[in-house]
């Protein structure tokens, strides 16, 4: 069983994958405990990490963090 991220509001979720290309979803994290994107969801979508970082560290909150999750793997760390 994958542990589960402790998101909050104002977090950032940065999601990626590799199945047929590198992608990474970034977006503001918007209830507690979220794991990934609504199709509602204002979602930002780069190719390569370091515009998925940038662009994760315009969105976050003060204060809040940022969370990566590898939806291949379900393996998920928290940026510096």
């Amino acid at each position: 069983m994958v542990e589960r991220i402790p998101t909050q509001p104002g977090d950032v979720l940065i999601l990626s994958t590799d199945q047929s290309f590198t992608i990474y979803a970034v977006g503001l994290v918007t209830t507690d405990d979220q794991q990934e994107f609504d199709f509602h969801m204002n979602v930002k979508y780069e190719r390569d990490r370091a515009a998925a970082v940038a662009e994760a560290k315009a969105l976050v909150v003060p204060g809040r963090r940022i969370f990566f999750r590898n939806i291949d793997t379900g393996e998920w760390s928290i940026s510096n």
